[in-house]
């Protein structure tokens, strides 16, 4: 993986295995981070999500959860506000945004791996392992250089207001994978509400260990 990026993948041959996740949503916007609030709180997810490694399902399913939760939130909090700012270059919003799309298909693979469910869990581990990776490897990057960019506009208390809008987004977001989910206007709102509850009611029924969102 390329240097910096703080997610590492551990898979066996018959099942995916991700690092244990840690308490790092408790974060408080205060943390110290580079890229202020915003940066701490979107760093606690990461941390959440890929903590120590391990081998035991919970872990999987916990990564996916959360992964899944931020791009979510993302999409919901963060790139409208980084559209706004960005004025007629979106070039960075746009690279975060297919980024985004690349991740959440490597999501949706893992999830596969996970359950066992239909043709792409037929896809050899090793695979899914290397291009979820190189997803997470281009897409933080490129989500590090937008929110970066961001800090050095807005005022503090901007800042402060996007990590909350961040954090109560991540709070109620889908725990699964939805690349092909609109993400703007009406039908991105909708969408994002009809999948967190769906996906809640899945979680449930499939009594997936560990999915639970942060509070």
């Amino acid at each position: 993986m390329r240097k910096g990026t703080a997610v590492a993948i551990n898979w066996t041959a018959d099942q995916a295995a991700v690092p244990e996740p840690g308490d790092g949503h408790q974060a408080d916007l205060e943390s110290s981070s580079t890229n202020g609030p915003i940066g701490a709180v979107i760093d606690a997810t990461y941390e959440g999500a890929v903590g120590s490694n391990g081998g035991a399902p919970v872990w999987g399913y916990r990564a996916v959860a959360r992964l899944s939760g931020h791009l979510a939130a993302m999409h919901r909090a963060v790139y409208p506000a980084a559209r706004r700012c960005l004025g007629e270059d979106q070039h960075l919003l746009r690279r975060c945004r297919a980024g985004a799309r690349e991740t959440a298909w490597a999501l949706r693979l893992l999830q596969s791996h996970l359950t066992g469910d239909g043709g792409l869990a037929a896809h050899q581990p090793g695979t899914g392992h290397l291009w979820l990776e190189e997803c997470l490897d281009e897409y933080r990057e490129a989500e590090q250089a937008l929110i970066a960019w961001m800090q050095v506009r807005l005022t503090t208390l901007e800042c402060e207001h996007l990590a909350l809008g961040y954090r109560a987004a991540l709070r109620r977001a889908p725990t699964r994978p939805h690349p092909r989910r609109p993400h703007s206007g009406w039908p991105g709102r909708m969408a994002f509400r009809l999948h967190a509850f769906w996906d809640g009611v899945l979680d449930g029924v499939d009594s997936r260990p560990g999915v639970a969102r942060p509070d």
